[in-house]
């Protein structure tokens, strides 16, 4: 069985601010509405403005303040990068990672859009209720097995191995007392810590109370056999006609995930390239732990027009009143070709779109400015902070996703000032403000067009 192209759809990270802002297509348009009337049955505020705005709150202010919502809109956003990717191109096996599990179930067929929205929420209530507060999630660039020895000899309550991903490169979870004493003691002995913008310690037998609410909470919801071939993590396997999915997704909440061994167990299938449906920064774990390369839902799906995808600007979107209706799967006659040309043939998506919206596309937004800028400022964070370069994703969050504090970028800034001649506004609080190297980028671009200073790329350091 050759499973040579894989749809990646992420978990916690994997939220970025107006993903989809701009005119959509009808398969996004649907399925924010089916997440949407999915929150107003749980009494939430539709979540697709998170989805639509490129203003809207980030992912660690959401982790804060509304968890639910932030929740939600993960699986929303995994869901309709997927659903695009297979309509242009099937890919021969769909995974999830952590809670992406929740959306590749349900991209698979296993259960509805809406129903998949639903064991999301019902997940985030359950959390909502007895784990706010609990702790969250400390990401370590180590062995798994020196991870486990580091632990054990820091004797942190609560705190344990929840992910393995990639040979150097694993999460632990636990109270926040824990995480801090864990990230004190990484810098002593030069191990790199990044605090992620988990709002609770996932995969932790913390969660034990959660993860008992939860699974009662979904027992009634319809479950059916995937339609497409599915790889689950937490069972560590591909999905059959027989596997409890529903059963593996409540496991998983106090459950470690080994992603590494799943990456692993999928080259043994063939596996020649990831698709990843979100920017959670999956794709150098998995060129890490694989050799193979990566790509971004949003890049994969720019190539067919030939532009680079950009931070799309702010265009509301009406809230429906009420959940839309889902057209019925439908057979299709033959089956499109795979990525690879070689794979299994692959069966209609989870609830098709209406016809002829196939053809529909996200219209990309314009392409970034300051393309060189771009490229420059992401080789230089990436020498000053020991990262490599393709981790430095352009809309992530400095602080929030790479673990860059204010003291780190002040530091970079300096260097920036030189390399792009900025002495004239050395003292421009933007500059240090930017929050991404994406706005950093036309930040410079714009200073230099509007000052008349040259921001010509120096060639030396």
């Amino acid at each position: 069985m050759d499973l040579r192209t894989v749809l990646l759809l992420p978990g916690q990270g994997a939220y970025r601010p107006g993903a989809f802002a701009g005119p959509v297509s009808a398969p996004v348009a649907e399925l924010l509405d089916v997440v949407d009337a999915v929150a107003a049955e749980f009494g939430h505020a539709p979540v697709s403005p998170l989805l639509t705005d490129a203003e809207a709150a980030d992912g660690r202010r959401l982790a804060e303040t509304d968890p639910f919502a932030l929740q939600l809109a993960i699986y929303a956003a995994a869901l309709v990068y997927a659903r695009e990717v297979d309509l242009r191109e099937p890919a021969d096996v769909v995974i999830g990672h952590s809670m992406g599990e929740m959306a590749a179930a349900a991209h698979a067929g296993c259960f509805t859009a809406a129903d998949g929205a639903r064991i999301a929420a019902h997940r985030a209530r359950a959390l909502e209720h007895t784990a706010a507060g609990a702790g969250g999630m400390l990401a370590l660039t180590l062995p798994a097995r020196r991870a486990t020895a580091l632990l054990a000899a820091a004797e942190l309550p609560g705190a344990r191995l929840a992910v393995v991903n990639a040979p150097r490169h694993v999460v632990a979870s636990g109270p926040e007392d824990a995480l801090g004493r864990l990230a004190a003691l990484a810098d002593v002995l030069g191990v790199r810590a990044v605090r992620l913008t988990a709002p609770y310690p996932f995969h932790n037998p913390l969660l034990a109370t959660a993860q008992a609410e939860f699974a009662a909470a979904i027992e009634g919801i319809a479950e059916r056999p995937a339609r497409r071939r599915l790889y689950s993590p937490a069972l560590g396997g591909l999905v059959t006609d027989d596997t409890d999915v529903k059963a593996s997704l409540v496991a998983q909440v106090t459950r470690p995930v080994d992603f590494l061994a799943a990456l692993r167990e999928l080259q043994t299938y063939g596996l020649e390239s990831v698709v990843e449906c979100g920017r959670a920064g999956l794709g150098e774990l998995v060129r890490q732990a694989t050799g193979r390369a990566a790509r971004t839902a949003e890049r994969w799906l720019a190539e067919d027009t030939g532009l680079e995808p950009a931070a799309p600007a702010p265009a509301p979107r009406a809230v429906p009143a009420a959940e839309p209706r889902v057209p019925t799967p439908v057979a299709t006659a033959a089956p499109a070709a795979p990525v690879s040309g070689t794979g299994p043939a692959p069966v209609p998506a989870t609830e098709p779109v209406a016809q002829g919206s196939a053809a529909a596309r996200p219209v990309p937004a314009a392409p970034a400015a300051g393309g060189d800028v771009l490229a420059t400022l992401q080789q230089v964070y990436a020498d000053r902070l020991g990262y490599p370069v393709e981790a430095m994703d352009p809309e992530a969050d400095l602080e929030g996703d790479l673990g860059i504090d204010s003291l780190k970028r002040m530091e970079v800034l300096s260097t920036l000032i030189d390399r792009f001649g900025l002495h004239h506004v050395a003292d421009d609080t933007r500059f240090a403000l930017q929050s991404t190297l994406g706005g950093l980028a036309r930040l410079i671009d714009e200073t230099g067009r509007s000052g008349g200073t040259a921001t010509a790329v120096r060639a030396d350091g």
